[in-house]
């Protein structure tokens, strides 16, 4: 009797059991598998019939190729608890990344149930964004589309910016890809862009870097059934203003009428839009080469004629020079003058000689009366307009003014090598855009006549990029360790360093610490790589190296697929800022290169770079005219600075740009949908007060 009571009351007690767990007790058989030497349909540690237990077996099954088990286990995950989530927790503080929604999608997928698979990825991105769901979402698509046969026709390709003209050493080429099922990727000028889900519109940006003349641009796409379009576009790098010739006058030069007819000609390679002498405008149809006369009335004495030629992509080339009226004098009468062109103490006769409608010659010895003192005896006059030999400026792109006057025709001018395109004459005015480095920048000046005399003129320029703009102002990121979960192989050993120079190369965070760096703070603080995946650990390593922020993750390997997770962890609040993923299933060296890549543009985008103005500053407490449109982070950082005035060459007078001063820093605590509130988290520079207008840069 005693006996039967106790069965019994175990029985009773495994029925309680089992109403507890959610209904646990009715679930498949635990099997287990073996193949190619590995267990399948395991978990770790005692399986106690919870959601987790049925998830990590589902997983385990799935890994192995064992659909159906993999299927069974996951609707009983999801009975019990049906939401996909990063780091759910389990009990205590063991948390796990639940995803019984994708894991199941994956699991139709590899069972042949397209459709079922379909609706459980659905409702996983719904859920949570994640790079596998992405993958099977494109892998079932292709599976139905196969099926149906609807995908009838290849991707079409829709520019809208990147073809034309432009002065601009970088350029967006942008557009959409539309298909009649779903465009899946996209490679311009061979380089594939980061895409991870298909869509029947797909958006697509890329900043080009231009030479100078044509550049071919190549957009190739396909869909996911390998349908295949191309387009190509040419865009012209124009970074040379028209080349102003003028063939009968010279700088300088004496007249005796009351008035002249100015002759010369304007060329560009893009087509010139417009010549303005001095109030008169010539508009042009955008030809590459044009023929001008002017008649210019002159009055007594010194008289400024200026000319400005515009092309199509906007620069602009502009000169001026000076006529002097005299009296007339008589014919045959002879003048001495000195030059730089003839030794002093030499006398050479000026011939004055009737020239046509209206102009005096007074000879080409008497051009370069105005020579520049740096270049005594020269055939020629250099001048880069408003440059002296040394000067730092702000602009990370400048132009070139200057002109070229020779005795006799200037057959070349070459700028750091490089060839103008010319046409012969006796004065040439010239303009270049262009692209100045950090530091200096030697800007060399060549030029040649027809004789073959030559001459040169070397400026320094150097770039200072404004503080505030510079990546050293930027959030500081610590890039540690990713722990390696699963079956390590070649692949993963390279993801650090890849990650590491994927972040350098975006060059949108200041990375603080990599390597040796790393390897000292470790040593310091005793503690192993292996100890990084604790995140407090993780975080003592990013404040003893002074990082605003650390980046941390896993990688999860399995025998066909490479998953990488990461975080992004502020130092100072501890706050989680960021979580992003990548997942593929080739693991060659080039594939895990290039989500990599991926990896570290997602979090480019995450945390874009945005200026606006202070609308309103209370306190502590600073208000931005940027808000939600803007992408920006709540615990995010934004430096407030102010422009100084602007710097102007005291000799030749040029705008060089201006300095800033960074006022203070603000943390964003509030995120509305115009304007984004912020908290001053350092002092504000002595002496100044933020005021309205004053300029801001996230971090």
């Amino acid at each position: 009797m005693k006996k039967r009571t106790k069965t019994l009351y175990a029985v009773l007690a495994a029925l309680i059991l089992c109403a507890g767990l959610g209904g646990g007790c009715n679930t498949p058989p635990d099997k287990k598998y073996l193949k190619d030497g590995k267990q399948f349909g395991v978990v770790k540690g005692l399986f106690r019939e919870r959601w987790w237990n049925f998830y990590e077996r589902g997983v385990s099954y799935l890994q192995g190729g064992f659909s159906q088990e993999a299927i069974a286990d996951l609707k009983e995950a999801l009975s019990q608890r049906d939401r996909d989530q990063r780091r759910a927790r389990t009990y205590g503080m063991h948390f796990v990344d639940y995803f019984p929604h994708r894991e199941l999608g994956a699991a139709y997928y590899h069972s042949g149930n397209y459709e079922e698979a379909l609706k459980e990825l659905e409702l996983s991105l719904s859920m949570v964004e994640s790079g596998r769901a992405k993958y099977y979402m494109n892998e079932v698509r292709r599976a139905l589309l196969k099926t149906s046969q609807k995908d009838s026709a290849p991707p079409n390709i829709n520019l809208s910016a990147g073809a034309g003209v432009t002065n601009r050493f970088k350029l967006k080429v942008e557009g959409i890809v539309e298909d009649d099922s779903y465009a899946h990727k996209i490679a311009i000028n061979d380089d594939p862009l980061f895409i991870e889900l298909a869509e029947k519109k797909l958006p697509f940006s890329k900043e080009i870097k231009l030479n100078k003349g044509v550049n071919e641009i190549k957009i190739k796409t396909s869909d996911l059934l390998g349908k295949v379009s191309e387009k190509t576009v040419e865009v012209i790098g124009d970074f040379e203003g028209p080349l102003l010739n003028i063939d009968n006058v010279v700088d300088g030069q004496e007249v005796t009428e009351d008035r002249v007819v100015l002759k010369g000609t304007v060329a560009d390679d893009s087509g010139i839009t417009t010549l303005k002498i001095n109030d008169t405008v010539i508009t042009y149809k955008k030809e590459r080469e044009a023929a001008f006369t002017q008649t210019l009335h002159l009055t007594q004495g010194a008289n400024k004629i200026t000319l400005t030629a515009t092309d199509v992509a906007g620069n602009t080339t502009s000169g001026e020079l000076q006529l002097l009226r005299v009296s007339r004098l008589s014919r045959g009468k002879i003048l001495f003058k000195d030059s730089p062109l003839h030794p002093a103490g030499t006398r050479q006769p000026i011939r004055l000689a009737l020239y046509g409608d209206g102009l005096l010659d007074t000879g080409e010895h008497r051009l370069f009366a105005a020579a520049t003192p740096e270049q005594p005896g020269s055939d020629f006059k250099l001048t880069l307009k408003e440059l002296a030999d040394k000067q730092t400026v702000f602009y990370e792109t400048m132009y070139i003014d200057g002109s070229v006057t020779g005795a006799d025709d200037i057959t070349a001018v070459k700028i750091n090598g490089s060839p103008l395109t010319i046409r012969p004459g006796k004065t040439i005015y010239f303009n270049q855009l262009i692209e100045l480095k950090q530091g200096d920048n030697k800007l060399t000046l060549d030029v040649q006549d027809k004789k073959g005399a030559t001459a040169a003129k070397t400026v320094t320029i150097t770039y200072q990029a404004p503080a505030v703009k510079q990546i050293g102002s930027r959030m500081s990121v610590a890039i540690l360790p990713f722990e390696v979960k699963g079956e390590a192989s070649p692949a993963s050993n390279t993801i650090y360093d890849s990650l590491v120079s994927a972040f350098l190369n975006q060059e949108r965070f200041n990375i603080v610490s990599r390597g040796a760096e790393l390897e000292a703070a470790l040593r310091e603080l005793k503690l192993s790589s292996t100890d990084l995946a604790d995140k407090t650990k993780a975080l003592q390593v990013g404040k003893m190296i002074a990082a605003e922020s650390i980046l941390m993750g896993t990688i999860n390997e399995t025998k066909n697929s490479i998953e990488i997770y990461a975080r992004l962890i502020n130092t100072e609040t501890s706050g989680l800022m960021e979580t992003r993923d990548v997942y593929g299933e080739d693991k060659g060296l080039a594939q895990v290169q290039f989500i990599v890549n991926g990896l570290a543009l997602k979090f480019k985008h995450s945390f874009p770079l945005v200026e606006g103005i202070v609308i309103k500053a209370a306190g502590k407490d600073i208000y931005a005219d940027f808000g939600i449109a803007s992408r920006i982070k709540k615990d995010m950082k934004f430096i407030i600075f102010r422009e100084g005035e602007v710097i102007v060459h005291p000799v030749t007078g040029k705008k060089l740009g201006s300095e800033t001063k960074e006022l203070g820093q603000a943390r964003v605590i509030n995120i509305l949908e115009d304007m984004t509130i912020g908290k001053l988290v350092a002092e504000v520079t002595e002496g100044q007060q933020i005021q309205i207008k004053d300029r801001i840069i996230t971090k």
